[in-house]
């Protein structure tokens, strides 16, 4: 169906990032009555129009479908009228629809079938959240003309007529029949003169037949579907290798490229993930799961370039790979094909400490009372969280005012935070405008175990938390130790004056305590001091890191940590600076750190 389009909806169909949103919404179902009605059902519209439909309606009789279809229930059907299923029997050498059996003509029908009902509004720029009856995906968009847009189906078929509201589903008439893919996943990728050496690594690893397997042969349907994101012969060549043998030299270091040891074997299995992901789909989520166990590719979308492996890792920005969108969301009979720009293989990394400053996010940095003295910002505007990495159990709305606290140096209370700033989350069991839990992304973690402190300053209404990471999924762990956080550095058993002393270290290290923030007995590279203790009661010890304890992370990734809170009255205080993630072997005092963001390694 030809239609104007106004700038907002183009900029909905044509931005990737609002589109992303947009599938969102799009997973709600629509709320159809099921009662009988009046209402003409699919084949009763499609026979009260023989002059556009006859051919269909053939179609359906001779395929044993129609019966079903004109029963009531939810369904919409992609209906090609008479002169898109006259060039497509003509591009078959055939001159009507009774020269195909039943069983070809039964795979048709199925393929331009969902069972649901799906409106033009649910559409987006990749996969529809329904599978076919067929068993493979469609795939919508727009394409512009003249100042006019059009749906897309498949890249093959224009709508005409959109959104025919039936007894018992929806319409959309289309121009060309819609075939569904036969290739598998490897086949697609041997045919294609582009991917010769990717071609021979699969053969060889076995990967090849792994993806080469019928549908119907996978009772699981949740294991139907593989992506797979490969390099091109040209990319691997810029890379340094020249050919396949180059390749094969340079990784496979065991001989049996096989063995799931062997680095030819996992630079394969790295370009695999399970399910059937279009390019909204991979910048919707954070990572993509691969078949190296425990090893992920991360996405990231900037502007309208999607960006793979493009990472930060304290403070230090790893350049990524780009997706050729232009050989990518290739359907096949069982998954998906992309294409990379550049070669790209598992990062070998080892775990290292991240000092996490939960205040530094690229939502807030934007905003100009960002770290500003005395600013606040409200972590909740219009309704929603204004940070992607932030989720909580209410709804947004009803939660209590979150906000940046930003403070001068020494203010007079010592509470003096690094960086300046500090997140307060208010915390109940009690009270249902207050959080019972609320999570916060972690920057990104390589796999291995660390010790968990949560740096925090003192009131004496906070919260008791229990912290779990990645909690409600496969990796779930609960640390061992509750977080109080009306404790002080004086519950290690350090009196409150000789919290800032060095002597103080052990002692509070070995209760599960730690003071964070530096003072003048710390001297960083350049030879800057931190700050004097507060005058005020010496209250250092008000600035706390508690451990929480050991954290196994099983997967390089950005993980959830969250705080739940354990008991009630109405408005309990929880005061979050930083959270430290420190491999168990490394020094768990030191960097410490100021309230201008200076680092202050061991003296």
């Amino acid at each position: 169906m030809k239609m104007k389009l106004d700038v907002r909806k183009i900029t909905y169909l044509v931005l990737l990032g609002a589109l992303v949103s947009f599938m969102i919404n799009a997973c709600k179902r629509e709320s159809l009555t099921l009662s009988t009605t009046d209402d003409v059902n699919i084949t009763g519209f499609l026979e009260k129009n023989p002059e556009k439909f006859s051919l269909f309606t053939q179609i359906l009789e001779r395929s044993g479908t129609k019966g079903y279809l004109a029963a009531y229930g939810k369904y919409t059907i992609f209906t090609p009228d008479n002169n898109a299923i006259t060039a497509w029997l003509k591009e078959l050498n055939k001159t009507a629809v009774d020269q195909l059996s039943a069983a070809e003509l039964k795979d048709i029908v199925r393929f331009h079938i969902l069972p649901d009902t799906v409106a033009t509004g649910k559409f987006t720029d990749g996969k529809l959240n329904q599978i076919t009856l067929y068993g493979q995906y469609l795939q919508t968009g727009v394409v512009f003309k003249d100042g006019v847009s059009s749906y897309i189906i498949n890249k093959q078929a224009l709508i005409t007529q959109s959104n025919v509201r039936v007894g018992n589903g929806i319409i959309h008439v289309i121009d060309h029949v819609l075939t569904p893919s036969t290739k598998t996943l490897a086949v697609s990728i041997e045919t294609n003169s582009r991917y010769s050496i990717f071609t021979q690594a699969l053969k060889e690893t076995g990967f090849y037949d792994s993806l080469n397997y019928v549908q119907s042969a996978i009772p699981d349907t949740t294991r139907r579907f593989q992506t797979v994101i490969l390099e091109s012969d040209s990319a691997i060549k810029a890379a340094g290798f020249s050919n396949y043998a180059a390749l094969k030299a340079k990784l496979s270091k065991t001989g049996n490229p096989q063995s799931h040891a062997d680095s030819l074997w996992m630079y394969v299995a790295y370009h695999i993930s399970t399910g059937a992901n279009y390019t909204p789909d991979i910048v919707s989520s954070p990572s993509l799961a691969t078949l190296v166990p425990s090893e992920i590719v991360t996405t990231k979308l900037v502007g309208t370039r999607i960006l793979l492996n493009e990472d930060e890792f304290n403070g230090v920005i790893e350049p990524g790979v780009e997706v050729n969108r232009t050989f990518s969301n290739v359907t096949t009979a069982n998954g998906v094909l992309h294409e990379s720009k550049s070669f790209y293989k598992i990062k070998p990394r080892v775990p290292t400490g991240v000092y996490f400053d939960i205040s530094d996010q690229p939502e807030l940095k934007l905003m100009a009372a960002w770290r500003v003295p005395g600013q606040n910002i409200s972590l909740i505007q219009n309704g929603k969280f204004v940070l992607s990495g932030l989720r909580a159990d209410r709804i947004p709305g009803r939660l209590h005012l979150n906000s940046t606290s930003t403070l001068p140096i020494g203010t007079s209370d010592g509470r003096s935070y690094a960086n300046r700033d500090v997140i307060q989350f208010s915390m109940t069991t009690n009270n249902t405008a207050r959080n019972i839990w609320v999570e916060l992304r972690t920057p990104m973690l390589v796999k291995g175990k660390y010790k968990v402190w949560i740096c925090y300053t003192q009131n004496g209404n906070g919260p008791l938390s229990q912290i779990g990471v990645d909690v409600g999924t496969t990796q779930e762990q609960i640390l061992p130790n509750l977080v109080d956080f009306s404790q002080s550095l004086t519950s290690s058993g350090v009196p409150t004056a000789n919290a800032a002393l060095p002597s103080a270290d052990g002692l509070m290290l070995t209760n599960g305590f730690k003071r964070y923030m530096a003072t003048t007995a710390d001297v960083n590279q350049d030879g800057v001091r931190g700050i004097q203790p507060i005058s005020v009661n010496n209250q250092w010890s008000v600035m706390v890191g508690r451990l929480a304890g050991v954290v196994d992370i099983k997967t390089t990734d950005r993980h959830w940590i969250r705080f739940t809170t354990l008991r009630g009255n109405n408005d309990y205080i929880m005061n979050i600076d930083m959270i430290h993630f420190i491999p168990i072997d490394d020094d768990q005092n030191y960097p410490r750190f100021g309230t201008t963001g200076a680092i202050f390694k061991r003296p």
